[in-house]
């Protein structure tokens, strides 16, 4: 069984969806067929699909980049979701991927996309950093789309640090109409701080998600 679950998370990390505005790399929905047929005696207790399961790392040396941002592939540069565990809660997402359309992005030549045409969006998406420094941290992210008229989206992103989470909403305001989230006064004690976000909405909705930075203030 053990080599039937690798079998299907690896399928499901190495498959490539293409979209109709630009290439893009995740998870498409023949990998899902795939890998619900090789998980039959589990489909029961299926939660959602962890898309890139295989690429994942986390940083636990608590080393910032050169613009010093503590994530791993914060403006998802990657071809894929690398440093990040983004999972497609129930299968319902359609399109949950790595979008190279320039456009479409707050920053660099690459975001993470997300749509839904006859199913509802309903993702999460998280990224541990330990062996941080003492001191005050604080998260940015930026999201834009459309909630396709779903009155009652969820969208936020939150801190995890000593047991408690702080979230922070944002709004899907239209196409390239940016929204930006900021957690400053992060203060974590054991050096570990976990950030993520989670989005559901109606069917027909969409967007992108970028540049998420954890930097010390």
């Amino acid at each position: 069984m053990k080599r039937k679950l690798l079998h299907a998370v690896l399928v499901a990390s190495m498959a490539v969806a293409l979209s109709g505005c630009g290439n893009t790399s995740g998870i498409n929905a023949d990998a899902e067929e795939t890998q619900k047929a090789t998980e039959t005696e589990n489909i029961e207790e299926e939660r959602g699909t962890e898309v890139a399961a295989a690429e994942q790392k986390e940083n636990t040396t608590g080393t910032p980049d050169e613009n010093g941002n503590y994530l791993i592939n914060g403006s998802f540069e990657e071809p894929d979701f690398s440093g990040w565990t983004v999972t497609n809660n129930n299968d319902v997402t359609e399109e949950l991927d790595v979008y190279d359309r320039e456009t479409d992005c707050f920053a660099g030549a690459q975001s993470l996309h997300f749509y839904s045409g006859n199913n509802p969006v309903d993702f999460s998406m998280k990224q541990t950093v330990s062996g941080l420094e003492d001191g005050t941290y604080k998260l940015t992210a930026h999201i834009q789309g459309d909630a396709a008229g779903d009155e009652n989206p969820t969208v936020y992103f939150y801190a995890l640090v000593d047991g408690e989470e702080v979230k922070a909403d944002g709004k899907l305001q239209g196409y390239v109409n940016w929204y930006t989230v900021e957690i400053p006064g992060i203060t974590p004690t054991d050096g570990a701080i976990t950030v993520g976000a989670h989005v559901a909405t109606a069917p027909g909705g969409w967007g992108t998600i970028d540049d998420i930075t954890l930097v010390k203030e």
